[in-house]
């Protein structure tokens, strides 16, 4: 028995854990596209025929699984028709599995129930605890009405029936606090991979997102792609933070973020590179409308209200680097020092203006 328990609870943790790592980068949730919803659900029904095979010995003329916590685990995590489609999966398992008779019918119209029973709970609005709760009860009430009317000796069938309660009972409190670790566990790498490619400051990509983003893009070239790169960096923004402090700094760089972000097109691909040193790539501006984007924002930065932490408001200027594959630079690797030139030049011209690279 023991071995048993054992064996189904290696197969529960193998597959919930397997199905993590697959859809780690995936939204799983009622609300996901249907692909992922299927697979869920498959990967669920699969789960649920495993155990069915692995049936637990528990005493002689009793032996039970926890094929229904498959269908609990579908529902939780993507709904009422993911909640259909594994129990569709555990009852034609079981109405074929040891051949058509009295009790593979009804096993499978109990797997059925419980699919229906589960993606109605889930459909409600309560606490997520206590639609576990209410969904755990449905597994052991369903079957448990089932067993009365499958088992005639009333001995076996007190036994069979506190056997499952329990066994069931321990593992779906079981299931439900490792679901909470798995789910804790994804929430901790998204915010981490989150982390590691957003700045905190700005909410913008920072300089390992942009080399990602720029490597992408050079894997990717094509015979008519044309890369744009603007570096802009805020003109004496040392001024900035001694004059009034690295809290009003730290706000000038947030203010601009988002003058960046409403004067770029969704496609621009705009970050932090460090300091007060931003970019902007893009891959689908027309040669002759690069000064004209670049000129933008430059305006937009210096008509600018810059309000400070004390109601103060300031202005800043930014000067601006271009470069342009495959027409100011004819390597693709050499776009940030061809921008990073232009940008220098552009300072030590007189600030406040754009230059664009030569090749």
């Amino acid at each position: 028995m023991l071995n048993d328990l054992f064996l189904n609870g290696a197969i529960v943790i193998a597959t919930i854990s397997v199905g993590n790592q697959i859809l780690i980068n995936k939204e799983v949730s009622p609300y996901s596209p249907f692909k992922i919803k299927l697979f869920f659900s498959s990967m669920s029904g699969i789960l649920g025929i495993l155990l069915m095979i692995n049936s637990i010995y528990i005493m002689p003329g009793v032996i039970l699984d926890f094929r229904n916590i498959a269908i609990l685990l579908s529902a939780t995590y993507c709904g009422f028709l993911a909640s259909i489609i594994t129990a569709l999966y555990i009852a034609t398992f079981r109405l074929f599995y040891n051949g058509l008779t009295y009790s593979s019918y009804v096993g499978a119209l109990v797997a059925l129930f419980i699919g229906i029973a589960c993606g109605f709970v889930i459909n409600q609005d309560i606490k997520d605890r206590l639609k576990w709760i209410y969904m755990s009860l449905c597994i052991l009430l369903i079957p448990s009405m089932a067993f009365v009317l499958l088992i005639n000796n009333k001995l076996l069938l007190s036994k069979t029936i506190a056997a499952y309660l329990i066994s069931m009972s321990v593992v779906s409190l079981l299931v439900y606090h490792y679901v909470e670790y798995i789910n804790f566990s994804k929430f901790t790498y998204r915010k981490y991979k989150l982390d590691s490619s957003i700045d905190h400051r700005t909410g913008l990509n920072n300089v390992r997102q942009f080399d990602n983003e720029l490597n992408k893009i050079t894997n990717e070239l094509t015979d008519n792609s044309i890369i744009t790169l603007l570096f802009i960096d805020i003109d004496h923004f040392k001024k900035v933070n001694d004059i009034y402090g690295h809290q009003n700094g730290d706000k000038v760089l947030e203010d601009l973020s988002r003058i960046l972000l409403s004067t770029s097109k969704v496609s621009d691909i705009i970050s932090r590179n460090g300091g007060e040193e931003f970019s902007v790539l893009m891959t689908d501006c027309p040669l002759d409308k690069v000064y004209e984007v670049a000129e933008r924002i430059r305006i937009a930065v210096q008509e600018h209200k810059f309000i400070l932490l004390n109601g103060e408001s300031i202005n800043i200027t930014v000067s601006i680097g271009v470069a342009i594959y495959p027409f100011t630079v004819n390597d693709i690797q050499e776009i940030v020092q061809k921008a990073d030139s232009a940008l220098y030049e552009a300072k030590r011209t007189g600030r406040n203006k754009v230059v664009i690279s030569s090749l």
